[in-house]
């Protein structure tokens, strides 16, 4: 069996490479892939090279993580699953690959692929905001409103929390802060004029101006967690880190993937809600090379790419 993996294998050069798919071992599946996603945060700094990171990065390496495939072939001891299954998983822009099943996370029949690939993110927000444990009536202020500040946003409304603030320079980002349940959604220095000071504060753009803010914004002995990569430029500890005397926790990742996953399917199938439109591109496999070197470029700015195979 054989598959197509796309590799990385120097800063703005991608290729298809074709992979040798060994036998199934006990307790794997093998899948083939429906749909996928770029995670721009995360993804393209690493294309460009740029990533801030406490390792040299090495070439060629896999790229993407977040994957919704077609269970074709169960190795023994298989019991969960079973061929035809649709099922989340970890591999990346990949045509094929080798899933352990308890790594797997099985989607419902009545969940459509972008919102399963969804199922990854909002786990990893869920995390984050479990660390610094907003009451409902605390409010929160968000800077960044890409895909993971949206994603938080979904989360925090659904864990009850009722006055989300955002913090976003792109209009069309914070219309969508704003369609997910968000107070208001400000430009920078629209809240830089304001009096409010918030209790929670959580940081999703990567950027240390919007950090420096957000510990600006923060009532005394605030509450802060970084959800961001922090990939892109150093987020340093402001005069007010100090001053406010506050607390700074990282979160990275989800808290349990197979749990979550149990819990968002039936919300997201039982509640109103927009999250489908952080899709707002979508490309096929064969265009995800151009649809990189597009991105890098800032020819397209998508809040989150949809790649269909």
């Amino acid at each position: 069996m054989q598959g197509r993996a796309l590799l990385l294998t120097a800063p703005r050069h991608l290729e298809w490479v074709v992979e040798n798919l060994p036998p199934l071992q006990a307790g794997e599946v093998l899948v083939q892939t429906r749909e996928g996603a770029i995670s721009s945060g995360a993804e393209l700094p690493q294309y460009l090279g740029t990533a801030r990171s406490s390792e040299e990065a090495r070439y060629p390496r896999m790229t993407g993580y977040e994957s919704v495939g077609t269970v074709i072939d169960c190795g023994p001891d298989v019991q969960r699953l079973h061929i035809g299954d649709r099922v989340v998983a970890f591999y990346g822009h990949r045509t094929h690959a080798i899933v352990p099943e308890n790594k797997a996370i099985l989607v419902p029949g009545d969940i459509s692929d972008a919102l399963a690939l969804l199922v990854i993110l909002t786990c990893d927000a869920a995390k984050g905001i479990r660390k610094v444990a907003p009451a409902k009536d605390e409010p929160v202020l968000i800077t960044g409103a890409g895909a993971i500040g949206l994603l938080t946003i979904f989360m925090l409304r659904a864990y009850g929390v009722r006055a989300i603030d955002v913090v976003e320079p792109r209009a069309e980002r914070r219309e969508l802060a704003l369609r997910l349940g968000a107070r208001a959604a400000l430009l920078p220095q629209e809240i830089s004029g304001r009096s409010d000071a918030y209790p929670v504060g959580i940081e999703c753009s990567s950027r240390s101006a919007a950090f420096e803010l957000l510990q600006r914004k923060m009532q005394r002995e605030g509450r802060i967690c970084i959800l961001a990569d922090g990939n892109i430029e150093p987020l340093a500890l402001a005069p007010a880190f100090h001053q406010k005397e506050l607390t700074v926790v990282g979160s990275s990742d989800g808290w349990d993937y197979q749990e979550h996953a149990k819990w968002y399917f039936k919300f997201v199938c039982k509640h109103s809600h927009s999250l489908e439109c952080l899709f707002d591109y979508q490309t096929t496999a064969d265009e995800l090379v151009s649809t990189f070197e597009s991105l890098a470029s800032a020819t397209i700015v998508p809040t989150k790419v949809l790649v269909q195979y």
